[in-house]
């Protein structure tokens, strides 16, 4: 048999027990019809329907989840919303459970449905049982110290007188939250024993110091007066004292009583001091890791850390914090979780948020903390419950440690594979689904802890308590309340402390608006009284609240998020007005220093003034210099530039008159080059073997010997003889010095050389002695010997152009004097326009350098009557 929790609310319809049929049964079809049952065969589930009398009742006054129920306990079955098509019940059954229906919230259930059903009513134990069933859990707790067995029944005797004093003395009538059951009393042997679990040995003392420190978690945390609190003190300190009096109640119950393990490996008790020290160096990482929120640790914050810490190291422990806005309940629960190493995982609510998004959500968070184990704190406020069906969730996930129906076909499948996945890390080899859903059950339970923060409304505690009992009792329940004046004090002084508020010269007046005593030191500073009217203010406005609530009128929350922004506007007006006064001095002191440097600088400008002056008269001076020079290579660069224009039209009409000239030697010359060019090539081509043969002649013919005299008169040589002839053209260079004779080359270059070969008498001889002869022409000589006849031809080609070259020769000389003038004036025009580009740059340098000195001199006059105004100005006016 196994027994499936569902946990109603207010909001609870059939739907929720359909999903869960869907998550823990299977449907068959028979013979007989459909079929509901179990998974596993010959196996019975049965559904504990908790807080049946929840739901609330539609426009007709049904319950519609009762009627849903009354069908299944009456006819064992119901019909399928899809189809109409009945399904009948196998091996499941119904047990509910609820308060009486005269508690807040309740609704009387029909006769219809109790008349099918037992009702066993099942009252709070008494006094006697409540110690019977404490007596024996203390006294196998109190096996873990041995020293301390016998003191098990004066522990049961304290819990048990101070549970029933509380419980009689705080009803659901003063606060719909004051609920007292059993159920604290195992929370608080749970908590002694998690206390005593690590210990080897402790004293007396010890043992109540830890029971003093749990009942004041279990009963003082949630009351809301500080009447209350005080006389849950003092009836701790009298039961301790009746039943354990033998202690030092110094060492056992001296407050603040704080318990921790952040100081020491054991959960142990701790002293404020190094507890204040440890939390503001974890502060300072938690800030820059997390979330930069300044925090203050006065006493009530360092008692919620605590508080907070404690339930975080519970399994399955929840929390519901209740308190005005900006307490710090989000911002402890977050720097708790840091500290501890858990996640945490805020719900993110927008104006399209809606069920299915919730959902998402939760399904995420689950499988965080189920499949990967990780630890999980999930905080929610309750301004985040836009439907009812969030709290309806948030209820069963409090009271089973599941949501039914949240995982469903292709996403259970993806869970069971994520959950199958994960026991193997850990070391398990589950299964079945069923298993395996029981282990994800079960990690969600050690792993997630939830949140929930509200603030302290009347009207919203009662719905709540009402509509969510899970949240009340599944919860432990922190009254944040509002700040204590000591705590808005401190937190006044603390946000101030960095600003400049110390004077030494400051009275007290003789009446100091306090709202409470001691608050201020006998003699106070200037700080202290302010921090002080912070409180006064913030404190008047809670009693003009007061006021305005008794006589019906309208009235407005006042929460530490106004005293924060109260003390923020005034930091910030601060800042601005000393910023404002700061600027104000600043200005006043730049004044006050400009007229000292004024004073110095008219000095200064008073002795200035002469040397000014005598400066503007130099760089006149420099100025009319320079113009004046300016002006002269002016002058000379114009006289330079027309030089410069004749020169260059002298060297145009020269180079036409060379041109003439040089065209009309070319065109004498080009008369004879032709014919030149022919005996040259005619002579190239003689054979050495023609003059082989020609050298052989002992006595050659006339006109051979004629041609042979001719070349050699005409090559230098001056032996006519036939011998040294014949040697002569045996020669290697015969050939090629009679090709390479150029009479024009020699003329121009070696002018000597030409005029030593041609003569007036070596011409002259030539004419008359071959030319002049009449056997001295080619075709006879060419009959005579092939290798004379072109030579012949070449001496008459050279003589007439050695005629043309004397007749030209004058006019070359000419030539060549009309070209060296040329030159010459064209170096001395070049020459010119160098001088005139110096002379231009010279000038463009004095123009920039007259400039400048105008510019330097206007300057001078500027500032000489600049400082004669200012001097006028401060002596005369000022």
């Amino acid at each position: 048999m196994e027994v499936v929790g569902l946990n109603f609310s207010s909001a609870t319809t059939p739907e929720l027990m359909l999903k869960t049929f869907d998550q823990y049964c299977e449907y068959r079809k028979t013979p007989n019809g459909l079929v509901l049952a179990p998974v596993q065969l010959n196996k019975w589930l049965v559904f504990f329907c908790d807080e049946i009398n929840l739901p609330n009742e539609d426009k007709y006054g049904t319950q519609r989840v009762i009627s849903f129920l009354r069908q299944m306990v009456e006819h064992g079955g119901f019909y399928q919303t899809t189809d109409m098509q009945w399904v009948k019940f196998e091996r499941i059954q119904f047990v509910g459970a609820c308060n009486p229906p005269t508690d807040p919230g309740r609704k009387p259930l029909s006769h219809r449905f109790l008349r099918h059903v037992p009702v066993v009513y099942v009252d709070y134990p008494g006094e006697t049982s409540l110690k019977q069933i404490y007596g024996t859990f203390n006294r196998a707790m109190l096996r873990l110290l041995p020293s301390l067995r016998p003191q098990a029944d004066s522990l049961t005797n304290a819990m048990v007188e101070f549970f029933l004093m509380s419980q009689k003395r705080f009803t659901q009538d003063m606060q719909p939250h004051y609920v007292y059951s059993p159920r604290e009393l195992s929370r608080w042997v749970r908590g002694i024993h998690e206390a005593l679990k690590p210990l080897d040995s402790l004293p007396l003392e010890g043992l109540v110091r830890i029971w003093a420190h749990e009942a004041l978690r279990l009963f003082q945390d949630r009351l809301i007066e500080e009447s209350e609190r005080q006389w849950t003190d003092m009836n701790i300190d009298e039961v301790a004292i009746k039943y354990f009096p033998t202690i030092d109640r110094a060492v056992a119950l001296q407050r603040p009583i704080l318990f921790s393990n952040w100081l020491s490996k054991d959960y142990s008790s701790v002293e404020q001091g190094p507890l204040r020290d440890y939390i503001k160096a974890r502060l300072k990482v938690f800030y820059e890791e997390e979330l930069d929120v300044p925090l203050v640790l006065f006493n009530q914050v360092l008692d919620h850390v605590l508080r907070i810490d404690r339930v975080f190291r519970q399994p399955q422990g929840h929390l519901l914090l209740i308190g005005v806005s900006g307490a710090g309940k989000t911002t402890l629960s977050r720097f708790v979780s840091w500290i501890n190493g858990l996640s945490v995982f805020q719900v993110k609510v927008h104006n399209k948020y809606t069920a299915e998004n919730f959902d998402d959500d939760l399904r995420n968070v689950l499988r965080r903390a189920g499949c990967k184990g990780e630890k999980i704190t999930f905080i929610m406020d309750e301004s985040n419950v836009l439907d009812s069906s969030f709290l309806e969730r948030i209820n069963t996930l409090l009271a089973n440690g599941e949501v039914p129906g949240l995982f469903e076909g292709d996403e259970f499948s993806a869970l069971m594979t994520q959950c199958k996945e994960g026991a193997i890390r850990e070391g398990l080899m589950i299964d079945s689904h069923e298993e395996l859903y029981k282990w994800f059950t079960s990690q969600i339970c050690t792993n997630l802890h939830v949140v929930f923060t509200m603030n302290p409304s009347a009207d919203g505690l009662k719905d709540r308590a009402s509509t969510s009992p899970a949240l009340f009792n599944r919860c432990v329940l922190n009254w944040f309340g509002d700040w204590s004046l000591e705590a808005y004090y401190q937190v006044g002084k603390e946000f101030t402390i960095k600003m400049d508020m110390e004077r030494p010269d400051y009275k007290v007046p003789d009446i100091i608006p306090s709202v409470v005593e001691g608050l201020l030191p006998e003699c106070p500073s200037f700080r202290e009284m302010v921090s002080n009217a912070f409180v006064f203010v913030h404190q008047t406005l809670h009693e003009a609240n007061l006021r305005l609530q008794k006589r019906g009128a309208r009235t407005m929350w006042i929460t530490p998020r106004h005293f924060l922004d109260f003390i923020a506007h005034f930091v910030n007006l601060m800042h601005e007005k000393r910023s404002d006064l700061e600027e104000q001095q600043l200005h006043l002191h730049i004044g006050l220093q400009k007229i000292k440097e004024t004073v110095e600088q008219v000095e200064v400008m008073q002795k200035s003034l002469t040397q000014k002056s005598l400066e503007l008269e130099q760089m006149n001076n420099a100025a009319n210099d320079k113009l004046k020079q300016m002006v002269q290579d002016q002058q000379e660069a114009e006289k330079k530039k027309t030089m410069s224009q004749r020169l260059q039209e002298e060297l145009t009409n020269q180079e036409l008159y060379i041109n003439e000239k040089r065209t009309l030697v070319m065109n004498e010359l080009s008369q004879v080059e032709p014919a030149v060019a022919e005996a040259k090539q005619a002579v190239n081509a003689i054979k050495r073997a023609q003059l082989v043969e020609v050298r052989a002649l002992g006595n050659p013919p006339q006109p051979v010997k004629l041609a042979i005299e001719s070349i050699c008169t005409m090559l230098g040589e001056t032996d006519l003889d036939w011998k040294e002839l014949r040697s002569y053209l045996i020669r290697d260079n015969f050939i090629s010095s009679i090709v390479n004779f150029n009479a024009e080359d020699i003329t121009h270059i070696y002018l000597s050389i030409c005029i030593y070969f041609f003569s007036d008498s070596i011409r002259d001889t030539m004419k008359k002695k071959y030319i002049s002869n009449p056997d001295y022409n080619f075709e006879k000589v060419n009959r005579a010997s092939s290798a004379c006849g072109p030579m012949v031809k070449w001496a008459i080609a050279q003589i007439n152009y050695a005629d043309i070259l004397k007749k030209v020769e004058p006019l070359r000389n000419e030539l060549k004097t009309l070209e060296a003038a040329a030159t010459t004036n064209k170096e001395e025009a070049k020459n010119n326009e160098v001088t005139i580009a110096a002379l231009e740059k010279s000038i463009a340098k004095y123009k920039e350098e007259y400039a400048v000195l105008i510019s330097q001199a206007q300057a001078i006059k500027s500032d000489l009557a600049t400082v004669e105004a200012k001097v006028y100005i401060y002596i005369y006016i000022t």
